[in-house]
């Protein structure tokens, strides 16, 4: 993924930096992540391709009983449409993010999410801190989604619903398009709940996880 599409070199070392800063007053890791999406959703192009085919056998049908008078329909004219108004149909659903979100339904779009997410805590190691500290704030543009997971040393500390104003502040950022502010706000907000909640640094509490934003 590029980058530069959605953060700007200054945008990823100002987030690196808010880890860091987040992390002086806490043991636990913060590792941010982000991906364009988290699926792609193929199954929602063919359902928009068969509603615009379904569309088109319907105009047809009508088309059919008024034109025949003043020119003679073929099946060869329906199917040809038909087929026509589904390329359409995929296309536009291809091609329209906002389409795609409205076709799709919440609940898939929170289960796809949360499945990339515990991939992303895998495949970027956060378990893999000494008292299990680590945190993934995983951030799924397409969607508007943000997971927060953190590790057993964190969890036995902060309740999964503490992480609510985070995802706020990062969803916030994406519908607004100041997606690198949120994510900024998020982390120091982390930072202080679980400066809040105990997490106590103590003396000499190595950097177990890298600062940086991961791009998946």
């Amino acid at each position: 993924m590029d980058n530069k599409q959605y953060f700007s070199p200054q945008e990823i070392e100002d987030i690196k930096k808010a880890v860091s800063r987040a992390e002086q007053k806490t043991s636990g890791e913060i590792v941010p992540y982000f991906v364009e999406q988290s699926d792609t959703y193929e199954s929602v192009r063919l359902r928009a391709a068969m509603i615009m085919g379904a569309f088109a056998l319907l105009t047809s049908a009508v088309l059919s009983l008024s034109w025949n008078f003043i020119w003679h329909i073929t099946g060869v004219h329906i199917v040809l449409f038909t087929l026509s108004c589904c390329l359409l149909g995929y296309l536009i659903a291809y091609f329209s993010k906002g389409l795609q979100r409205y076709l799709i339904s919440p609940e898939l779009l929170s289960k796809r999410v949360r499945q990339r997410a515990l991939e992303a805590f895998l495949s970027e190691e956060v378990f893999h801190t000494k008292d299990r500290t680590g945190i993934l704030i995983f951030i799924s543009y397409f969607e508007h989604r943000v997971e927060v997971l953190g590790d057993t040393g964190i969890n036995s500390k902060v309740d999964t619903i503490a992480w609510k104003g985070i995802v706020g502040h990062i969803v916030e950022g994406i519908k607004n398009d100041t997606m690198a502010l949120g994510i900024i706000k998020g982390i120091d907000d982390c930072g202080e709940l679980l400066k809040n909640a105990r997490v106590d640094k103590p003396m000499g509490n190595p950097n177990e996880l890298d600062d940086g934003l991961r791009m998946g």
